[in-house]
């Protein structure tokens, strides 16, 4: 992908950056593209909910159209571009992660980042929301249950006024798809016991900066 100028949506994988891509488009008119090719699997509709847009050769050309590019990563930082970080209860986004790959590796693997994101705490730590230039820092229970603040954060970052405020239900998503959006679930359900005192020990020191713990 050859573009210079851009934005990064990042976030570890699980962790909301669908559905902010997804306000994106609703609420300031911008599309987005990603570094995955193929990255919702190719569903138009679901493509449409989002602003994706999908790999092609005109893929920079579409990207300036919107205004501002923006282009989504689950990779660690690699370099000073602005960035909105997105950022979940670990324990959420790992159970999610785990149904996202069919549950075909052990919890133990995504608890302990055996696998090529790495562990929660250490993908927040490589983008360090707090202190990293250019960086936008929003929690997805806000995008959730607050969206007016989320919003109006947003809209100061990128410099762009808020156009709408009715953003598609994530419900109604998730009914034209299932994959990368899933209707709601408690990761509770699914992490406890010996898992979850594994995943608190490894992460406890960012569960405790971000008020998760």
């Amino acid at each position: 992908m050859d573009i210079e100028d851009f934005v990064w949506l990042a976030s570890y994988p699980r962790s909301g950056n669908t559905y902010l891509r997804t306000i994106l488009r609703h609420a300031f008119g911008l599309r987005s593209a990603s570094i995955y090719p193929n990255d919702l699997g190719g569903n138009k509709e679901l493509e449409e909910y989002i602003g994706h847009i999908e790999h092609n050769p005109r893929l920079q050309e579409q990207l300036q159209e919107t205004g501002i590019p923006l282009i989504k990563t689950h990779e660690l930082a690699n370099d000073t571009r602005p960035a909105i970080y997105v950022i979940r209860d670990g324990r959420a986004a790992c159970v999610s992660l785990w149904e996202f790959y069919n549950r075909t590796i052990p919890m133990e693997a995504v608890i302990e980042g055996r696998h090529r994101f790495g562990t929660w705490a250490d993908h927040v730590k490589s983008w360090d929301p707090w202190a990293r230039p250019n960086t936008l820092l929003l929690k997805y229970e806000q995008l959730r249950d607050d969206l007016p603040i989320a919003l109006n954060a947003i809209g100061e970052f990128l410099k762009m006024e808020i156009r709408a405020t009715d953003i598609p239900d994530r419900n109604t998503i998730a009914s034209a798809d299932g994959k990368w959006v899933r209707k709601k679930t408690n990761w509770r359900a699914e992490l406890k016991g010996a898992n979850l005192k594994r995943f608190v020990k490894i992460n406890k020191d960012i569960l405790k900066q971000t008020g998760y713990l």
